[in-house]
C-alpha cells in the first residue's frame, strides 16, 4: 500500500478468508477443487474481453486468482494480479502455485506495473468497493499501464436501478408491503463493501472522465432477485430484463470494455 494514498473507503482486512472462500463470485467452484477447476465464468470473461494468445493480462482485483491461471492457461504470456486484501493474496498465490502468474499486494489507485506494460486490464466485480475519488484514480492507472491499442474490461454488480427504482416502487405500489418489505434490499456484504454501484449511464461517466474516450458499456444477463419477498413481485424483474425498454431496470449487471 503506496505511504501516499489516503485509507481506502473499504478496509482491506474487511476482506477476509471466510469472504474469498464462501462469498465472492466463483467460492463454490473454488471451494470444490482448491482452485484447480475455476468457475466458468473466468475463460467466459476473457473470452469477452478478447484475450489473445502472447499478451500480458493485468487483473485489479484479483481475487482468489482464478483469472491468472486461465488467461496463462488461454495463451497469455504474463498474468499480474493485483490485490490490497491479505487474505485474497494469500489465496491467489496458493490458486496461482506452480504457475507463471504474479501475485502483487496493492492499492488499485497505485499499480506497481510499467506505464504501456499490459495488454489488457481486467476489473471484475471491483467498480462498485471503490468510491468515486477511488474508481477515477484506479481507471487512470489502467489507462497508464495499457499499451497503446489495449483495452479495459470492467464487470460490475448490481445494476443499482434495481435497488434503487425498481424495488423502491415495488415496496410503495401496494397497500402493506412498505411495512412488509425492508427499507434495505441490500445484503450485509453489499452494506459493507459496495460503496459506489453502478447504472450503465453512471460507468459510461466515470470511463470517459479517466480519458477513454469510447468505452462500450452493455447490461449483462444476470438477474438478481433473492432480495424480492415475494416469488410473484420478483418474476416482474425477468420481465423488465426480457424488454430493450425496460432492462435498465430489471438486469442485475453490467459490462463495460473501453480501448485505451
Amino acid at each position: 500500500m503506496s505511504p501516499s494514498l489516503p485509507p481506502p473507503a473499504v478496509a482491506p482486512e474487511v476482506y477476509d478468508d471466510h469472504y474469498y472462500r464462501h462469498v465472492a463470485a466463483g467460492a463454490d467452484a473454488w471451494r470444490a477443487s482448491e482452485g484447480a477447476a475455476p468457475d466458468p465464468l473466468y475463460e467466459g470473461a476473457l473470452r469477452l474481453a478478447g484475450l489473445r494468445a502472447g499478451e500480458t493480462v493485468v487483473d485489479v482485483g484479483c481475487g482468489r486468482g482464478e483469472l491468472l491461471a486461465v488467461a496463462l492457461g488461454m495463451g497469455a504470456q504474463r498474468a499480474i494480479g493485483i490485490e490490497y486484501a491479505p487474505a485474497a493474496v494469500a489465496l491467489a498465490r496458493a490458486t496461482c502455485a506452480g504457475t507463471a502468474a504474479d501475485v502483487r499486494q496493492a492499492d488499485a489507485r497505485a499499480l506497481p506495473v510499467d506505464d504501456a506494460g499490459a495488454d489488457l486490464v481486467t476489473m471484475l466485480d471491483v467498480v462498485e468497493h471503490l468510491a468515486p475519488d477511488e474508481l477515477h484514480a484506479a481507471l487512470g492507472e489502467a489507462r497508464r499501464i495499457l499499451r497503446p491499442g489495449g483495452r479495459l474490461f470492467v464487470h460490475t454488480l448490481p445494476n443499482a436501478n434495481i435497488y434503487r427504482v425498481t424495488y423502491r416502487l415495488q415496496r410503495w405500489s401496494r397497500p402493506g408491503r412498505w411495512r412488509a418489505w425492508a427499507a434495505q434490499p441490500r445484503n450485509e456484504h453489499e452494506l459493507r463493501m459496495h460503496v459506489n454501484e453502478q447504472t450503465v449511464r453512471s460507468l459510461r461517466g466515470a470511463l470517459r472522465r479517466a480519458g477513454f474516450a469510447s468505452p462500450e458499456v452493455w447490461l449483462g444477463q444476470w438477474v438478481h432477485t433473492t432480495f424480492v419477498p415475494e416469488e410473484r413481485a420478483a418474476r416482474l424483474y425477468h420481465r423488465l430484463a426480457a424488454r430493450r425498454v425496460t432492462r435498465p431496470l430489471g438486469a442485475g449487471d453490467i459490462w463495460a470494455r473501453a480501448p485505451r
